[in-house]
């Protein structure tokens, strides 16, 4: 049984502890009442057959007169009938289903059987050569039998009639087998049933307790599974021995918790990921910081860290030679590829793991870059917009001067020519160039000297509904659905309401156009959090390329035919000086995520 569970095991025995006891008791008490009910029965019959011996007055002569002793053996059989009749019809009539009667030895004939209006034709027969009642009569003692006799088949008990220290015939009294077995029978259903009543309850019983005590094994075995990562889990109590097993276990691990090492809590509180990994390579301690990181659990102790960390190449190539060479690493940095698709940057170091007297493993210690890299972006990408902010001072005024030259005397040469003619038009064409030059010159100073910021209270949900509301019926042309979630419990915020508008108009204008043509669904989400609130745009278009995505927010850096780049550079300076900050997720060809974060207040 050793490959079965608990729960079977139990069944198992506790069905064969209550079975054969309840069956081997039964199959005694059957035989014993069998025993007993033939026992009762051959008792009976002697007691009618020693009446008819008491009932007997003298012996068969003495009933004789003199005349009646002459007579031939037939008629003396005839006139002892007559004589006796009325006794054996008188006990077996107190007695329904019994038949009795005597015997003679010297007529060696059946003087009387009773009923008498049954078996009146057995009167006169001689007893057969191996007939039992001959034993009786030869040995005087009393004899029960069953088998084949007269009546056919019958339990038969036989008394010897003594008189005068000699052996005159027997007394019998029988009863039908088919009687007694019907009883029996009768007796046997009976006590089957109440066995088999028994025998089920029984095992309803011991099906309900070894469910129970399964039950309750598996929860205490499931508890220490749990225990073995969660140290602070505490099994619920059971009623009991289990009871008391469970308290001793939650016991333990209060103590253990307690004697939790100085050095476990610091891993456990470190921000850094740690790792430990046996001579055999199975992980064999990891902290919370690395689980997070690499996205292990805790059950991942004890298995192969080659399985763990398959799809990690570089990360694996540092363990291996460690623990190969026991050769250390400090500070490599390594781009560990998640589950979910993302990578994260990292800067590994490992070493041996040793006690005073062996090599124990490699302890493996990891830091997330993330933010370290996504600082240093945002440091290059400051530098880049400083670089540029000091360019497009420079080319701004040496541009404005010119330009503003170009577009008075351009309107001189219009106002010359006539309004019928044809190359009106082409003054035209100047004039709105002019115009879209000098609206680039203007977002060019913007990073050189950002203009004077008009700070208000506003709110965030009103700000973005104005936004929509401006620009639902063009973008309705383009098949754009605008659709908002608006956070009911957002803060206001203290920002110039017109350049954030402004950079909501630009995000959802880049929105609808990453749409075009064929239409999709644009999402506008507010919500609140401790220190600010968050804006996110979300559209269904098709998403930027990732080679791309580092460079959006570039001056002059743009994928569009008639784009400037600017737009998005202008956005992250408005933005950044509220001291907020413009992020960027976007899936090819599912869609685009710009969150917009600002805090409650701007400093001017």
């Amino acid at each position: 049984m050793r490959g079965l569970s608990l729960r079977v095991r139990l069944i198992v025995i506790l069905t064969l502890a209550v079975t054969i006891p309840i069956l081997g008791s039964g199959y005694v008490l059957i035989q014993r009442a069998e025993h007993t009910l033939i026992a009762e029965k051959e008792s009976k019959l002697f007691g009618i057959a020693r009446s008819l011996d008491i009932n007997l007055i003298g012996d068969y002569n003495s009933l004789l007169s003199n005349e009646e002793k002459a007579l031939p053996t037939q008629q003396k059989i005839l006139v002892l009938n007559s004589k006796l009749k009325a006794i054996t019809d008188k006990i077996v009539a107190a007695n329904p289903g019994v038949g009795a009667g005597y015997y003679s030895k010297d007529l060696d004939a059946i003087i009387t059987y009773g009923p008498s209006s049954e078996f009146s034709n057995t009167i006169g027969n001689s007893i057969a050569q191996d007939h039992k009642g001959r034993e009786v009569m030869a040995k005087g003692d009393p004899k029960a039998v069953r088998g084949q006799m007269v009546r056919g088949s019958i339990l038969n008990a036989m008394v010897p009639l003594e008189r005068n220290g000699q052996i005159i015939g027997y007394a019998w009294a029988n009863e039908l087998t088919e009687n007694v077995d019907n009883q029996i029978r009768t007796m046997e259903i009976v006590m089957y049933l109440t066995l088999g009543t028994a025998l089920f309850v029984g095992l309803i019983t011991v099906l309900l307790l070894a469910t129970s005590v399964s039950s309750s094994v598996q929860k205490i075995i499931a508890g220490l599974r749990r225990l073995q990562s969660d140290i602070e889990y505490r099994m619920p109590m059971a009623e009991g021995e289990l009871g008391e097993i469970t308290a001793a276990i939650n016991k333990m691990a209060v103590s253990i918790e307690k004697s939790r090492s100085h050095t476990e809590v610091i891993m456990e509180s470190m921000v850094d990921g740690v790792m430990t990994i046996d001579n055999e390579g199975k992980l064999t301690e990891i902290n919370g910081a690395a689980e997070r990181i690499c996205g292990l659990k805790k059950d991942a102790i004890g298995k192969q860290w080659s399985e763990l960390l398959a799809e990690q190449v570089s990360f694996q190539e540092l363990i291996l030679e460690t623990l190969e060479t026991g050769k250390a690493f400090i500070g490599y940095e390594v781009i560990l590829n998640r589950n979910d698709g993302s990578t994260v940057p990292l800067s590994v170091s490992t070493s041996t793991l040793r006690n005073k007297e062996s090599i124990l493993g490699t302890v493996i210690v990891f830091k997330d870059l993330s933010e370290r890299k996504a600082f240093e972006d945002w440091v290059r990408r400051i530098d880049r917009l400083a670089a540029v902010g000091e360019l497009a001072a420079g080319v701004a005024h040496e541009i404005r001067n010119p330009l503003t030259a170009i577009s008075g005397s351009a309107e001189i040469l219009i106002d010359e020519i006539p309004e019928d003619s044809p190359s009106r038009v082409f003054g035209d064409i100047i004039i709105k160039e002019i115009v879209r030059l000098d609206r680039i010159v203007e977002d060019l100073l913007y990073f050189a000297k950002p203009s004077k910021n008009y700070l208000s209270q506003t709110d965030p949900n009103k700000l973005v509904s104005e936004t929509l509301d401006l620009l639902t019926p063009s973008l309705k042309k383009e098949c754009v659905v605008l659709n908002k979630e608006l956070d009911s419990n957002i803060g206001m915020i203290t920002v110039d309401s017109g350049l954030i508008k402004q950079v909501l108009v630009n995000l959802l204008l880049n929105a609808a156009q990453a749409m075009t043509p064929k239409g999709g669904e644009v999402k506008v989400r507010t919500r609140g959090l401790e220190n600010g609130i968050e804006i996110e745009v979300m559209d269904t278009g098709c998403g930027i390329d990732p080679e791309n995505l580092e460079r959006i927010f570039d001056p002059f850096y743009t994928t569009k035919d008639r784009g400037t780049g600017l737009g998005l550079a202008v956005s992250s300076k408005i933005v950044e000086i509220h001291h907020g900050q413009l992020t960027v997720e976007s899936i090819k060809e599912a869609g685009t995520t710009f969150t917009l974060f600002l805090p409650y207040i701007t400093e001017a």
